[in-house]
This record gives structure tokens, C-alpha cells and sequence, in this order.
């Protein structure tokens, strides 16, 4: 009764780090969506702002209105700020770091899918070294990568429990395959 007791708790441990890896996979994904919206809300910015400015100042030389030419200095003021800040923050990077953790974390997290479906067939001892090398494999991507934030986790918990965005319903999978030959029709031609 120990033993059966000892390999369900084993089990329930691998399945709560699969989840747990699977949540900070989708975070990581969530963090990296949201700065590149936010990068190219900046880079949108950007080009309004460089366009103000340029526009500004055509306008003053056409109608020689002041008014033109106060707009042309806040906006070139305020895009130049906007370019400082972008120059010293590499969010471009820390879209790529994201993908790249998220990336390595989709091996494990397949790695853990398999752990768990050969379950059955495997010794305690084989799970467990398994166990330990997907356990230091994890912690080894989070020493490496910057950290998601709160609201990419509140993000993924939403993809997750409510849009279910790492699930299929019944059949999903089988539509998303090619269809089977039926070997039975092959084997009467032949």
C-alpha cells in the first residue's frame, strides 16, 4: 500500500511541475506579446512625433505663424526624449529573451507530457532521475532569462483556465491530422 501510495504522490509531484512549467512557458509568451505591442506603440509615436515636428516647421515656413514653430519644438522635444528612452532600453532584446526561454521551456514541458504517459512502464527510480534532470533543466532557464512579471502570469492563468489555449476538445487533434488511408481497401486492389 506504501509503494502505490509513494508512486501517486511521485505522479501528482511531476504533474503540479508540468503545470507549473507550462504556466511560465505561457507567461513567458504573454510578456513577450505585450512588450512588442508596446514596441511598436513607441515606434508609432515615433514617427507621429518626427512628422509633427517636420510638419511644424514646413507650416511656419509657409505661413510664418508662431504657433507652428512652438509645435515643431515640443514635438522634436518630446521625440527626442521618446529616442533617448528607447536607445537605453533594449526592449527588442528582452522580446527575444522571452521567446527564447518560452522555447526552451516548450521541450520540457513535452518532456514532462511523455514522463507522465510513460509513467506506467517506468521504474520509480528512472522516473525520478528523470524528474531530476527536467527539475535542474527548469532551473537552469530561469537562472539564464529575466523573470515574467504579475500580469503576464494573470495573462496565462486567463489563455489557460479560460480560453484553454494550451488544450484541444475531443477530436481537435484528429481534425488537425491527415486523414488514414484504410489499409483494408489497399490490401483487396493489390
Amino acid at each position: 500500500m506504501g509503494d502505490k501510495n509513494y508512486r501517486e504522490n511521485l505522479k501528482n509531484q511531476i504533474k503540479e511541475a508540468c503545470g507549473k512549467v507550462i504556466y511560465t512557458y505561457t507567461a513567458h509568451h504573454k510578456l513577450a506579446d505585450r512588450l512588442e505591442r508596446e514596441d511598436k506603440r513607441l515606434k508609432s509615436w515615433q514617427i507621429i512625433l518626427t512628422a509633427a515636428s517636420s510638419g511644424g516647421f514646413l507650416a511656419y515656413v509657409v505661413a510664418h505663424d508662431d504657433r507652428f514653430i512652438w509645435l515643431a519644438a515640443a514635438a522634436s522635444f518630446i521625440s527626442l526624449a521618446l529616442n533617448l528612452y528607447t536607445k537605453e532600453y533594449r526592449k527588442q532584446n528582452e522580446i527575444i529573451q522571452h521567446r527564447n526561454a518560452a522555447n526552451e521551456l516548450w521541450e520540457i514541458r513535452e518532456s514532462y507530457v511523455s514522463l507522465i504517459t510513460d509513467f506506467a512502464v517506468l521504474e520509480d527510480s528512472e522516473i525520478r532521475q528523470k524528474r531530476d534532470e527536467l527539475c535542474q533543466k527548469v532551473s537552469d532557464i530561469n537562472k539564464k532569462y529575466p523573470a515574467t512579471d504579475k500580469q503576464s502570469y494573470i495573462e496565462a492563468q486567463k489563455a489557460l483556465k479560460e480560453n484553454e489555449e494550451q488544450t484541444f476538445n475531443d477530436g481537435e487533434v484528429d481534425a488537425l491530422l491527415p486523414r488514414e488511408k484504410d489499409n483494408s481497401e489497399n490490401g483487396k486492389n493489390q
